[in-house]
């Protein structure tokens, strides 16, 4: 082998070389952009997140809506029993005093 093919072959592998490493940071470039644009789009989606979070937050407070609820009935059903025997007994009164 003669020094022109020595130097024709160190240009040639010089030249792949070259070629493996601007395709290797093009392929590192190009992962670097994918993440940047997939942080952007993890934030955009937990900034949604936080506000269908805010905006469900009054369903998940209608159980306990309906547990006061429940309590306002049962109170308002004892009222309306203590009435009703209050009116039963004025109405034995009435009837005992017209008899």
């Amino acid at each position: 082998m003669s020094a022109n093919e020595i130097y024709q072959w160190w240009f040639i592998w010089l030249a792949i070389g070259g070629g493996i490493v601007v395709a290797a940071a093009t392929l590192l470039t190009t992962i670097v952009v994918v993440a940047h644009k997939i942080a952007v789009l993890a934030n955009t989606a937990l900034a949604v997140l936080l506000d269908i979070e805010a905006n469900t937050k009054s369903i998940w407070e209608l159980n306990t809506s309906k547990k006061v609820a429940n309590d306002i009935l049962g109170g308002a059903t004892a009222i309306e029993d203590n009435a009703v025997a209050i009116l039963n007994a004025l109405s034995k009164s009435e009837d005992e005093k017209a008899a």
